[in-house]
């Protein structure tokens, strides 16, 4: 049986429900939560959508050794509180554990993957999450996984609650001067930091319209000056990234369906620091692709014309086209 709980958060999706289900009880869990969001009063589909995932969850429970904790929301939260109020209610019932969403299936070994990392660096306090996703082109280190500044997908992983204790989805006090400050210590460059600069006004504004928890757990862990955990191969399949998804990406987009591979027994590798090479790697191939190839000289008119335009309050070009 795999003792480590395993929080599940699900809103109206039952097939993709169903396949990440199927890969829990794999597992034998021996403690399910599952938290549903719930229907959005625009959307004439959700009542039927979110019952159906109801009941896949009591259907593939029933008759199993999983002890089953549920939290149905009754109104919609939306993708950023939704997923936020999911762990806050897990880390008030456990100490660790693993999370899942309702797309993106692990592979079996990322249970035991998870349930020795979160014993073997349950006291490491700069050591916040364990990633399970992979899409680097080269193997970094010489262990079975690398530390990283955790900038990844977090649809398919672990923590300890001490890790959560630090999240703020509103980011309060966190001023755009300290987070560039942060930054700096993991070696981002000045795109980098403009980027995260950016993802901060949006959480100030309106806490990204709603629709962010993640990055703002990012963020909370470079202003504590941790790191994540990345697998040296792939661990999970992301299903939903195209379709109905809420943050829809393009089809064959680089963490869409990647198969996912053993990795146990695990080797522990001999460097602890975080490698900032594959991080800066990873965000111009996720979060910037466009700019990966910038020069100095790019980048700096880039950010001089970005500045200027904020503080005269323009908007497009500085020259419109004629039609």
């Amino acid at each position: 049986m795999f003792h480590t709980p395993i929080l599940l958060i699900t809103f109206n999706r039952p097939q993709h429900t169903q396949k990440v289900l199927e890969a829990v009880i794999a597992s034998n869990p021996k403690d399910l939560y599952v938290f549903q969001d719930g229907p959005r009063e625009v959307n004439s589909s959700d009542q039927q959508k979110c019952a159906e995932v109801r009941c896949v969850v009591e259907t593939m429970t029933k008759g199993t050794d999983v002890q089953l904790h549920t939290l149905y929301s009754d109104k919609n939260l939306g993708c950023g509180p939704g997923p936020a109020t999911a762990i806050t209610w897990f880390f008030q019932n456990v100490e660790s554990g693993v999370i899942l969403e309702d797309d993106c299936v692990p592979h079996l070994d990322f249970f035991s993957y998870c349930e020795e990392l979160l014993e073997k660096y349950k006291t490491a306090v700069n050591v916040r999450a364990i990633g399970s996703m992979n899409v680097d082109t080269q193997r970094w280190g010489d262990g079975s996984y690398y530390f990283s500044m955790m900038n990844r997908n977090l649809c398919a992983w672990a923590t300890w609650k001490r890790a959560w204790d630090d999240f703020d989805i509103a980011m309060t006090g966190v001023t755009k001067t300290k987070l560039r400050r942060a930054l700096r210590k993991y070696g981002c460059g000045m795109l980098e930091c403009e980027y995260w600069c950016d993802r901060l006004d949006e959480v100030h504004k309106d806490l990204c319209d709603g629709k962010s928890w993640d990055m703002q757990f990012f963020m909370s862990i470079w202003m504590n000056g941790g790191k994540g955990i990345i697998p040296n191969v792939n661990l999970s399949s992301n299903i939903g990234t195209v379709g109905e998804a809420t943050h829809v990406m393009g089809a064959g987009n680089i963490i869409d369906n990647v198969p996912s591979h053993p990795i146990m027994p695990i080797k522990h590798p001999a460097e602890t620091d975080v490698q900032h090479q594959a991080d800066k790697q990873f965000h111009f191939r996720y979060f910037e692709p466009s700019k990966s190839n910038w020069g100095f000289l790019k980048i700096a008119y880039y950010l001089v014309n970005k500045r200027l335009k904020k503080r005269v309050g323009h908007k497009g070009p500085w020259i419109k086209r004629e039609k």
